[in-house]
């Protein structure tokens, strides 16, 4: 999966080059790509999932946003297979990116469909099948179902990447593609299995109680923080750090895979354990000194544990920013002031967007004015989709051009 740089080997679509280049120099290039992406995101959430606008069901006050996470869930399963593929076979046809980004993301639209409308009511129809009211058995199974791509993101895309295509890495596609699509799908169904599958409520009569209570395992919210903390962790020692540190501690492959999927899986196991601790020692005061009022003591610890899988999630966009948009710039200084310059503004991105959004969210997204009841997941992952589209499949058009 090319996650990284060439530096370090990553197949690429030999079969099909497509070199682009920015048409302005960094870091003009990123921030006019980030704006692309805000504003499509941004626009298209207005349009179909602001709560404020419309509401089907005016009762359910998340039907409309729980929509947009699984839509934005199984956008992203579609990207990421789409990278596996290398955009095979369209990627070979045209030599222009705009092309390939539409056919592209026609093709991650209809993934899209096939997950939406009918994999997930027939996975609804058992899995909350014991529940008498539609909306409530649908947003028990949409939790559930929609966790794959937690799990593809996170365990699958880890192992992928991290072995580098190990030992596949010579293989044409699309032979290659179905071999690690395989490889991917069972490690993220195992996953899935294992922490999502006995997560869900089966008997629930509210949104509230969709989930199991906040414990360890099988618990809905801790299971899935550790995803999304696998995902930072990943993401940013492959993308950002050029896979460092694990290219130092494993040089062959699978070692170097076998290092870096070990680590960043204990470390988001360890942080996600960690992390709402320090959301109700450090987020909490701040929300509460600016004039919130917190709820009672069980919405208030899922409160918590919401803002540590936010703030994980605004990180793995600051990230995608950072080694995507801005081409993991600056890299004329040595390689440790690169890669703590790079860091401090993954942190730094990924802090100032999650705080933003929790003062501005009542004004941009329709979210509430409850600190400790905002779900910023939806757009969140929304946006996020959008980024990895754009930076993946349309090649960063029309930022970017073909050369």
């Amino acid at each position: 999966m090319a996650l990284a740089g060439e530096k370090v080997g990553i197949p690429s679509a030999d079969e099909a080059p497509m070199i682009v280049m920015a048409r302005y120099k960094q870091p003009l290039a990123g921030i006019l790509s980030i704006l692309i992406v805000f504003i499509i995101s941004w626009i298209t959430w207005l349009i179909f999932f602001d709560p404020r606008w419309h509401n089907p069901y005016p009762t359910h006050e998340m039907e409309i946003t729980a929509w947009a996470t699984v839509i934005g869930g199984f956008g992203l399963i579609g990207v990421v297979w789409a990278i596996w593929f290398e955009n095979w076979p369209y990627y070979g046809w045209f030599r222009t990116p705009w092309k390939v980004g539409l056919v592209g993301t026609a093709i991650n639209f209809v993934i899209i469909l096939i997950f939406t409308l009918i994999l997930l009511p027939l996975f609804n129809s058992f899995y909350g099948s014991q529940i008498t009211d539609p909306y409530i058995a649908w947003f028990v199974g949409a939790s559930i179902f929609g966790a794959l791509s937690g799990s593809c993101f996170s365990f699958a895309v880890l192992w992928v990447a991290g072995t580098m295509y190990w030992p596949f890495f010579k293989i044409k596609q699309p032979k290659r593609g179905i071999i690690v699509w395989i490889i991917g799908t069972v490690i993220m169904l195992v996953v899935w299995f294992l922490i999502f599958f006995p997560a869900g409520e089966r008997t629930a009569t509210s949104e509230a109680s969709a989930v199991k209570p906040i414990t360890f395992f099988p618990s809905y919210a801790f299971s899935l923080g550790w995803t999304q903390w696998i995902i930072f962790f990943s993401l940013l020692t492959m993308m950002v750090f050029e896979y460092w540190p694990w290219n130092k501690l494993g040089r062959k492959q699978p070692f170097m895979g076998i290092i870096a999927f070990i680590s960043c899986v204990l470390l988001g196991l360890l942080v996600s354990y960690f992390f709402p601790y320090i959301a109700q020692n450090i987020f909490d005061p701040f929300f509460v000194a600016i004039g919130g009022t917190p709820p009672d003591a069980v919405t208030r610890l899922k409160g918590w544990y919401m803002m540590s899988i936010t703030y994980a999630i605004f990180l793995i966009c600051a990230v995608v920013l950072v080694s995507l948009f801005f081409d993991n710039w600056p890299k004329r200084f040595p390689q440790w002031q690169n890669f703590l310059f790079r860091f401090l503004l993954v942190i730094g991105i990924g802090t100032l967007t999650f705080f933003g959004y929790y003062l501005l969210s009542p004004i941009l997204f329709g979210d509430t004015t409850d600190y400790w009841r905002m779900n910023p997941t939806p757009f969140t992952l929304w946006f996020l989709w959008i980024e990895i589209l754009f930076a993946y499949v349309w090649r960063k058009w029309p930022i970017y051009r073909a050369v």
